[in-house]
């Protein structure tokens, strides 16, 4: 009975752990979301006059401040108890606008390097309040839009660029895996995904308790660049999609 227990109390951590998205150190930290775009649908455009009011009435309510302005481009600034500043670009036309992150202080934004790949992460925070900001301009533009955030919707199989069939059928598996899990491409078409089974990733030691070895990023760039030569960049992390162009 105590080593049917045991053996279920082990399976339940194994669960609980990919149920888990991918540790970047800190439960402060958080994959940066950028760009932020919202593209009106339907055809729908926004006038620039009224697309300039949204955003003045939402900057003022949202404790943001228009730091400079030229025809469709903004930079808007926030500081957060006179300690936590941020910068973003905004720009804008009558068919969306776009987000961009500029520059910060102390808000952990960094260059984090993990096994062969750089992830930029920051204060989890800052999703928040970039969210909070792209939905009161959309609000008030009144007009209908889709939000995606950085290069394209996770879901978006065709935008994935490089992959011939056999790697965007991989790409469909890996929207299947549970988390933490990541996708690596090369410009040779070459592909890798997180395989927790290659790397032995979970283990229970003589006090039951757990540990778990497996990086999911570690195991896409290996299986990526075991074919590219050292050519892979990372696609996706969890349920977040990492890549920019070149």
């Amino acid at each position: 009975m105590k080593r049917t227990m045991l053996c279920f109390t082990a399976l339940l951590l194994v669960s609980f752990a990919h149920a888990a998205k991918y540790d970047l150190g800190s439960p402060r930290l958080a994959l940066i979301d950028d760009p932020v775009q919202v593209q009106f649908q339907g055809g729908a455009e926004a006038s620039k006059e009224k697309f300039r009011q949204a955003i003045a009435f939402i900057t003022a309510s949202k404790d943001w401040s228009i730091a400079s302005e030229s025809d469709g481009r903004m930079e808007l600034t926030r500081t957060v108890r006179g300690q936590h500043f941020v910068k973003v670009e905004l720009t804008y036309d009558p068919r969306g606008f776009r987000v961009r992150y500029l520059e910060s202080t102390n808000l952990l934004y960094e260059n984090l390097k993990r096994s062969s790949a750089t992830l930029r992460v920051i204060h989890k925070n800052y999703n928040s309040w970039i969210r909070d900001l792209v939905s009161g301009i959309s609000a008030g533009a009144g007009v209908p839009g889709k939000r995606i955030i950085g290069f394209a919707p996770l879901e978006q199989i065709d935008a994935v660029p490089f992959l011939k069939d056999r790697g965007r059928e991989a790409y469909k598996h890996f929207l299947t895996k549970p988390m933490p899990r990541a996708f690596a491409i090369a410009p040779s078409g070459a592909f890798g995904l997180s395989n927790p089974s290659a790397q032995g990733s979970y283990q229970v030691d003589s006090r039951f308790s757990y540990r778990d070895q497996f990086d999911a990023v570690e195991s896409a760039m290996d299986d990526c660049n075991s074919r590219a030569q050292g050519a892979c960049k990372l696609y996706a992390i969890d349920d977040h999609v990492v890549w920019t162009e070149p």
